[in-house]
């Protein structure tokens, strides 16, 4: 996968600093409004005893708020709880079909190697660890100039994906025989790319 230009930003994404936050106002304004209806409720009855008062503030103050925490905190997590055992199971199965597809990459947003697959460790001959959290300009072969990685990079940008020839150079110095590759934009809800994911065919 070619190096990743100037124009590609990552925007900071502060939607879940928000949702906590306003998760907090609601919480803390419902805690106090039922507070205040409990503590009116429990004068009201003037013929309680100081421990009877208390119990029955405590009794009806979290009868009144055992829904509002449920569906706010428990039902959201155990959702959260269950989605992600739902995406870790898609991963796993994802990591072994990208172990047996041909020689492929996976980079962040940035244009970051996060992993490499067997195939494609075999071809280049560096390890995992030489090439994570590099660029993929480490694999320039030279064959291609500064104006073909401009309209590949204007064109994955535009349409979400590029598919070409291009050569890589291993770890030794060795141009290899030209690849097909096609590389894909991986997109989150927002449709802001996260990742790449390059494959060369032969």
């Amino acid at each position: 996968m070619p190096s990743e230009p100037s124009a590609l930003q990552k925007k900071p994404d502060d939607d879940s600093y928000r949702s906590v936050r306003k998760l907090l106002i609601v919480l803390i304004g419902s805690v106090f409004f039922i507070e205040v209806v409990v503590m009116d409720m429990v004068l009201s009855l003037t013929h309680l005893s100081k421990t009877g008062e208390a119990l029955l503030d405590a009794s009806l103050l979290t009868l009144l708020l055992f829904p509002i925490f449920y569906y706010l905190i428990f039902r959201p997590l155990i959702l959260n709880i269950a989605e992600r055992k739902r995406i870790e199971a898609e991963l796993r199965i994802a990591a072994v079909a990208f172990e047996i597809k041909d020689p492929s990459l996976i980079t962040d947003a940035k244009a970051n190697i996060i992993r490499a697959n067997q195939k494609f460790l075999e071809k280049t001959g560096y390890s995992q660890e030489e090439i994570v959290g590099r660029n993929p300009r480490m694999f320039k072969s030279g064959m291609h100039d500064k104006n073909y990685y401009e309209k590949l990079w204007r064109h994955l940008l535009e349409d979400g994906s590029w598919s070409g020839e291009i050569h890589i150079m291993t770890k030794g110095g060795r141009i290899l025989h030209p690849f097909w590759l096609t590389i894909t934009a991986v997109k989150n809800e927002q449709q802001e790319t996260t990742h790449y994911i390059g494959i060369y065919n032969f």
